[in-house]
């Protein structure tokens, strides 16, 4: 067997090094086999990961292939409603609507955990999820409409039940709800068929963010500062500058670099979320690539072919440079 093998040539004189054989075992478990050559947790769980993308995929293609031009104006409003969102709360936080002294930087989550920044940004958010909520339920399937739901029931326990500063196991829900809902933007990502420009800002803000937080978490124990949530922007001010000046320095930039790439995360998503969907109206996959070099669109117009609902039908007809082209390469928007 393979096992007796390598054991065999462990044994044997001038047989593999313990870093050799080390070199041997990670390289089996990278590749997702054991030395007996059956599968390990690791090559189980990444089959899983690919299996459930290439279900994400076909998602994503039957949702944006059932868009109408309805649905697109729609996303259209949730994509203004989220950038208001992100923006209209943090400056009316920085405008002293909700408390003074402020705090800066600060988290999403702590800008809009009470006062007007708090009713804003959820007045906000509930509208572009009405937008959203309203394509998923009429483009979806029971599947992708199952997710939405789940994606909005998580945004709801973060930011509305246990939102941040309510103690510490409310934190601690709090902290596990945002989590989720990050990794819930990771599916959206492929279910609206984003660009790979954004989806790369998206991912390396959620790693900028990770790290930051962690570097934030190592200095507030190490100087006795207490997290953010914890106590108020002027108890918190007072333990900083307690601490050494490197020390203050190094908090604020990785507090500012959480700010930054928190926001910068979820503008990616919220900018990027329409260019799959525009790249696929305009002869693109739908992954971001542009249209094939050569072909050239041909708008069909027709009436009464919507199930005889006298509904007009505006299709995109790929055409050949001679100027013939055939059905296959239609792609239609119903109004």
């Amino acid at each position: 067997s393979p096992r007796r093998e390598r054991r065999a040539s462990r044994d044997m004189p001038g047989g593999p090094s313990a870093l050799d054989r080390l070199i041997s075992r990670l390289g089996d478990v990278t590749n997702g086999m054991t030395p007996n050559g059956e599968e390990t947790l690791l090559g189980r769980l990444a089959a899983r990961l690919r299996q459930l993308e290439r279900r994400i995929d076909d998602e994503s293609a039957a949702l944006l292939s059932r868009l109408t031009a309805r649905d697109e104006e729609l996303l259209r409003s949730a994509r203004r409603l989220y950038h208001a969102c992100s923006v209209v709360p943090c400056l009316l936080y920085y405008l002293r609507t909700s408390e003074s002294p402020t705090k800066f930087p600060a988290t999403i989550s702590f800008t809009i955990r009470k006062g007007v920044p708090r009713w804003t940004h959820h007045a906000l958010w509930l509208a572009g999820w009405a937008c959203m909520g309203r394509v998923f339920q009429s483009a979806g399937s029971a599947a992708t409409r199952r997710f939405a739901a789940a994606m909005f029931a998580t945004g709801i326990w973060t930011t509305f039940i246990f939102r941040l500063g309510g103690g510490l196991l409310s934190d601690a829900a709090h902290l596990l709800g945002a989590a989720a809902y990050m990794v819930d933007h990771e599916v959206l990502l492929r279910l609206w068929a984003v660009a790979p420009p954004y989806r790369a800002a998206f991912r390396a803000s959620l790693g900028v963010l990770l790290a930051a937080f962690w570097r934030g978490h190592l200095l507030e124990r190490r100087h006795g500062i207490s997290a953010e949530s914890f106590a108020s922007p002027a108890v918190r001010r007072r333990q900083i500058a307690a601490a050494p000046r490197t020390a203050q320095r190094s908090l604020f930039r990785a507090d500012f670099a959480i700010m930054l790439s928190e926001n910068l995360l979820f503008s990616a998503f919220v900018q990027g979320m329409l260019s799959g969907v525009e790249a696929r109206r305009g002869g693109g996959g739908g992954d971001g690539r542009r249209p094939v070099r050569g072909a050239r669109l041909h708008e069909v117009r027709c009436r009464g072919l919507a199930g005889g609902r006298g509904r007009e039908v505006v299709g995109a007809r790929r055409l050949s440079r001679g100027g013939r082209g055939g059905g296959g390469g239609r792609h239609c928007l119903r109004r």
